[in-house]
């Protein structure tokens, strides 16, 4: 029994050697055209982005090579992104339109508000002015008359309040916050949660969405 409790003892060292190991950050690569492209597909094929983003990403990666590997010019890594990002751009990869036009449809469909779809994408580096013109554009082409009182519906039926909400005691100040967190203006959160569910739902069920 003591011989057993004494090889634990003796192997704790080399588990503790082996986890430090594990810890050890791998220092980065250095910049190559080849190393930026590969890395660069395997993020747009998980995680479709904007031109810009990508941008972002893919410089924080230069940064911490170029900090790390002093004989490299930050200047040329700059120049071989610049080709990939061109490339990805040709190869449709890149495309910020449809990116939008995908989002501002994802986004409209989660019940976020014209003010929430704004600060999201303009955190992607897209222009609000292109931003606004689309969601416009998707608001007549759906038949959304107010598109931010449809989204406000959408998010009061998923959360449960306004119309939607069950029978019980509520808290008006409480749902009107929830609706207010989420991007909307007083007025349309009052509008959306003083519905009742078969006008609510006569609401949603007109727009085609």
């Amino acid at each position: 029994m003591q011989e057993n409790t004494d090889s634990q003892h003796m192997a704790e060292p080399e588990n503790i050697k082996r986890g430090n190991r594990r810890r050890e950050k791998k220092p980065p690569k250095k910049i190559t055209e080849k190393y930026l492209y590969n890395s660069g597909l395997a993020y747009l094929q998980r995680f479709p982005t904007s031109t810009p983003h990508f941008r972002r990403i893919m410089g924080r990666k230069i940064d911490r090579s170029c900090n790390y590997h002093k004989d490299q010019p930050k200047e040329d890594c700059i120049s071989l992104l610049d080709k990939t990002v061109e490339a990805f751009v040709r190869m449709g990869l890149l495309n910020d339109e449809m990116y939008l036009g995908g989002m501002v449809n994802s986004l409209r469909r989660r019940g976020l508000s014209k003010q929430a779809i704004l600060s999201k994408l303009q955190q992607k580096g897209l222009a609000q002015e292109n931003i606004l013109t689309v969601l416009r554009d998707y608001d007549e082409d759906t038949g959304v008359a107010n598109g931010d009182l449809t989204a406000a519906l959408k998010l009061a039926r998923r959360k449960k309040l306004g119309p939607f909400r069950r029978e019980g005691d509520f808290d008006k100040n409480k749902e009107l916050a929830a609706l207010a967190r989420a991007g909307f203006g007083f007025d349309i959160a009052q509008k959306a949660l003083g519905m009742d569910e078969e006008e609510a739902n006569g609401w949603l069920s007109s727009m085609r969405i």
